[in-house]
């Protein structure tokens, strides 16, 4: 267990089998500036702030997106049920609910989808040292739809501040990293341009979102947001 909570990202990062092309892709799409790293990575920044990193996957290593959740005691990844993996390291949150408010470019928000709720929120609240805030039932949580009549989402908070979501029921488990964009239309058609499907839908916490996947990298999410989790209600 983490002496104190995981309190943000650090970044979100992405294994794939051809880093450079991917971070052409996202630096077109998001307007990251890379930069390459002394371990081989490259780091994809806006401003002063890492956004990603992008590398080749290690033997055993999936591809795909994760995060990288800040506030640890030392650098390590975390399993948790159904193979939902994240890192997590030591040092200060880049991006989250204590961090300034995203810029375009930037993550701002994440979320776990999961068809075992009472073990996902069991895990990752219990190792990262959140609470746990169910929502109202029948929330309309990306998958809930899937997950049967009465099920929620939930928030995974830290200081009574959201940190995260969860979402019930969703396709294929693991964490979803949502990035910050000034024209969600304008990020459709470009998403469309550079070879990846763009789907929109309503979201609870961020309103409407856009689902970008690309065949190599997997899913990332898009949201015209200033702020970590969209509103200053949450």
């Amino acid at each position: 267990m983490l002496p104190s909570p995981a309190r943000g990202l650090r970044r979100a990062e992405l294994l794939t089998a051809d880093p450079l092309a991917s971070v052409l892709r996202y630096q077109d799409l998001l307007g990251w500036v890379p930069v390459a790293s002394d371990d081989g990575a490259l780091d994809c920044w806006v401003g002063e702030r890492r956004c990603a990193s992008v590398r080749t996957p290690r033997t055993g290593e999936p591809n795909g997106w994760r995060p990288v959740f800040a506030g640890a005691a030392h650098d390590g990844s975390l399993t948790g049920p159904e193979d939902a993996i994240a890192l997590v390291v030591r040092g200060r949150a880049q991006h989250g609910p204590h961090a300034p408010r995203p810029r375009p470019g930037e993550p701002c928000w994440v979320e776990l989808a999961t068809a075992d709720p009472g073990r996902a929120d069991a895990f990752w609240a219990e190792t990262l040292n959140w609470a746990v805030r169910a929502e109202s039932p029948g929330a309309d949580y990306p998958g809930a739809e899937s997950a049967g009549a009465g099920s929620a989402g939930a928030d995974y908070l830290v200081d009574d501040r959201p940190l995260a979501g969860r979402s019930d029921g969703a396709a294929g488990a693991g964490w979803l990293c949502y990035f910050a964009v000034a024209d969600l239309a304008g990020a459709q058609d470009r998403a469309v341009e550079l070879g990846a499907s763009a789907r929109r839908r309503a979201h609870p916490v961020l309103g409407e979102v856009l689902l970008v996947t690309d065949s190599l990298d997997g899913t990332i999410g898009l949201a015209a947001v200033e702020r970590w989790g969209g509103s200053a209600a949450r």
